[in-house]
């Protein structure tokens, strides 16, 4: 018998974006996402330098948003590092490996992953993040801070651009999401 399971078809998924003049507004409308149960992390808010004086006491800032991913690559490294380093000096040693032969190879490893876990969120947290195509659309307005939804199937996408609407958004967008969604490979 040759059952095949039957594979879900890949959904598209978009990001709504809509520009709002004033900060109650903006709050508002990610209240209202919020309510509609789209996760905080999946709505942003960009605003153009000039703009940023305006919105949230001028409290904006560059996109740093890279230091939570470079402290897994910075570990992860570290890890490797130190358990190649450990491994050397486990093989040079020999069979007879010593009491404080054994402490360096159990906390080689350890005390790489930290350090290279704080080495990697150093730098990703100097490093500015790479901005989001759709959040450029930002740069636009001078007057006005943008709101951006990600990563909404078709008919959820077009019910996020009606709640933008209602609470003030102006020309709002609907495009294809350039970001993927998890498990969906």
């Amino acid at each position: 018998m040759n059952a095949q399971s039957p594979v879900a078809p890949r959904t598209e998924s978009f990001t709504v974006s809509a520009f709002f003049i004033t900060e109650q507004a903006i709050n508002h409308a990610i209240m209202a996402c919020l309510h509609r149960g789209i996760p905080r992390d999946l709505i942003d808010v960009a605003v153009s330098s000039k703009a940023s004086a305006k919105f949230y006491g001028g409290a904006a800032g560059p996109n740093r948003d890279g230091w939570f991913s470079w402290t897994g690559r910075g570990a992860l490294a570290g890890l490797l590092i130190s358990s190649a380093m450990a491994l050397v000096i486990l093989l040079f040693a020999g069979y007879e490996a010593s009491k404080p032969m054994a402490i360096i190879q159990l906390l080689g490893p350890d005390l790489g992953i930290l350090i290279g876990a704080a080495l990697g969120a150093l730098y990703g947290w100097l490093k500015p993040g790479d901005t989001r195509p759709q959040m450029q659309r930002a740069l636009n307005r001078e007057d006005a801070a943008l709101v951006l939804v990600h990563l909404q199937p078709a008919p959820e996408a077009d019910e996020v651009r009606k709640v933008l609407e209602q609470h003030g958004g102006e020309q709002v967008l609907v495009e294809k999401d350039h970001l993927k969604v998890v498990g969906a490979e």
